[in-house]
């Protein structure tokens, strides 16, 4: 993406997301405070590095700029200041998508160009990726979404069913330990984040699958005396 094209200055990207210490305190998944604190610090070093290879300009909002009481306000109020700053669209991304790569934001920016609205799918009902335009932008409306529920992506079809609405390809997130188990199977091999990823997580998987495998044989290896056999 070159910024030199009248397009590409018109479009901005939102990072709306914790801190690193925040998102740790609120979603403990590595098996210590060290480790889930270097955990989220990688999560969004990670989508910052794939932010800035779009070459867009970017803006943060966390919990030190964020403004409202609840979710759909903070996010509300984040989106209408970087249109406030004179860009026409703008790319809203969270920082718990591991699997996000630049052709997502690439496929993304194109959809926005004769789109009002682009949205893209987390597998849960919510969504990943939101880009949205200045003209069609409702900030009370917006605001009204049930926000972190599984209604997000189906109220925000129908909030804009009547405007051109983009949907572009689905990508898991990622809030839980079992969440972060899986798509370590589904990341490369060859993925310097997976190893990451995998050492944040693998002390917590070894002990389950001992502990799985040792009750299990244990409890077939046991001979219950029940008593006695009754003599007749």
């Amino acid at each position: 993406m070159n910024l030199n094209n009248k397009h590409s200055c018109s479009v901005a990207i939102l990072l709306f997301a914790q801190s690193d210490e925040v998102e740790s305190a609120l979603k403990p998944i590595a098996y210590g405070k060290r480790q889930n604190d270097l955990l989220w610090h990688k999560m969004n070093q990670k989508v910052l590095q794939t932010v800035h290879k779009t070459k867009l300009p970017y803006f943060i909002s966390d919990e030190n700029t964020q403004q409202g009481d609840s979710f759909g306000d903070k996010l509300s109020h984040a989106i209408q200041s970087v249109l406030d700053r004179g860009y026409d669209k703008v790319i809203v991304l969270g920082n718990d998508s591991p699997g996000l790569r630049l052709p997502h934001l690439q496929e993304a920016f194109r959809e926005l160009q004769d789109k009002s609205v682009v949205l893209g799918s987390n597998f849960k009902g919510g969504t990943y990726l939101i880009g949205i335009s200045r003209l069609s932008f409702n900030k009370a409306a917006f605001a009204k979404i049930d926000w972190q529920t599984p209604k997000v992506f189906g109220q925000l079809q129908a909030l804009y069913c009547t405007q051109k609405l983009g949907i572009i390809t689905p990508l898991a997130d990622c809030n839980t330990k079992s969440d972060f188990e899986e798509r370590l199977r589904d990341l490369p091999f060859y993925s310097s984040f997976k190893s990451i990823l995998a050492s944040f997580l693998f002390y917590t998987i070894a002990i389950y699958s001992f502990l799985k495998h040792f009750y299990a044989h244990a409890f077939i290896g046991l001979n219950f005396n029940k008593g006695s056999p009754v003599l007749e």
